[in-house]
């Protein structure tokens, strides 16, 4: 998508969630992932992790690039607008890539911006929906977006002897599950579930299970908000 039709699409993005959060960039996204090999981190995965990687999965995915990228274009900003107009932080960047791999083992992550897309590729065993691709890399950006709290939340102090992937999802999780609810994107909101519950190693249920059952979501956010109540 053009630079200036994607400006366009997400300055309507940002306008209908109220003109007293457009202050509130959206910031870009752009997906990264170039012909005919892939990413450079993709070409050498296999001889570091000593692994086969498949060459049909990189041409998929080279393939599927700019379909995701409209995809992200066209649904990410919402996800981001929600969460932003309930936070009222900005996001730390204006733009960022994404790095797509489908390097067996490594999983999606925020630092560096790696998005697994091994489950939505057409030749995946157990594919996922499309609309789960932007969850994930929602998922990756909040990362980004909450590490701001880690320092004053006495909610991590809380749960401070759990082990730090449980710590490092809590404010995370918790925005996942709210911005679904306010988008009412129920069907994705499931497959969260699944995904924390039995897939995913038991720190993610452990998180899952502290922000879906024991505290809510709502404190977290909370603190959150405080965040950025203390910051004007």
């Amino acid at each position: 998508m053009p630079s200036s039709i994607r400006a366009v699409t997400l300055a309507l993005l940002i306008g209908a969630t109220g003109a007293a959060q457009t202050h509130l960039q959206i910031p870009t996204i752009d997906l990264v992932y170039p012909a005919p090999n892939g990413s450079i981190f993709d070409v050498f995965c296999g001889t570091l992790l000593k692994i086969n990687i498949s060459q049909a999965a990189v041409e998929e995915t080279v393939h599927r690039r700019p379909e995701l990228q409209l995809l992200w274009d066209r649904e990410g900003p919402t996800y981001l607008s929600a969460t932003f107009s309930e936070i009222g932080l900005p996001f730390p960047y204006k733009e960022m890539q994404a790095t797509l791999t489908v390097c067996t083992g490594v999983p999606s992550m925020s630092a560096p911006l790696f998005v697994s897309v091994r489950n939505f590729l057409p030749s995946a065993v157990a594919r996922y929906p499309d609309s789960h691709f932007v969850e994930r890399l929602y998922h990756e950006l909040m990362h980004t977006y909450v590490s701001r709290v880690n320092a004053t939340s006495e909610l991590r102090k809380k749960y401070k002897a759990e082990p730090p992937l449980v710590l490092n999802h809590l404010h995370v999780m918790a925005l996942e599950k709210m911005v679904l609810l306010k988008l009412e994107k129920t069907e994705e909101l499931k497959l969260l579930t699944v995904d924390y519950e039995p897939v995913l190693p038991p720190e993610y249920k452990r998180a899952w299970e502290i922000v879906d059952k024991i505290e809510g979501h709502r404190p977290f956010v909370a603190e959150l908000k405080q965040l950025s109540t203390n910051n004007h």
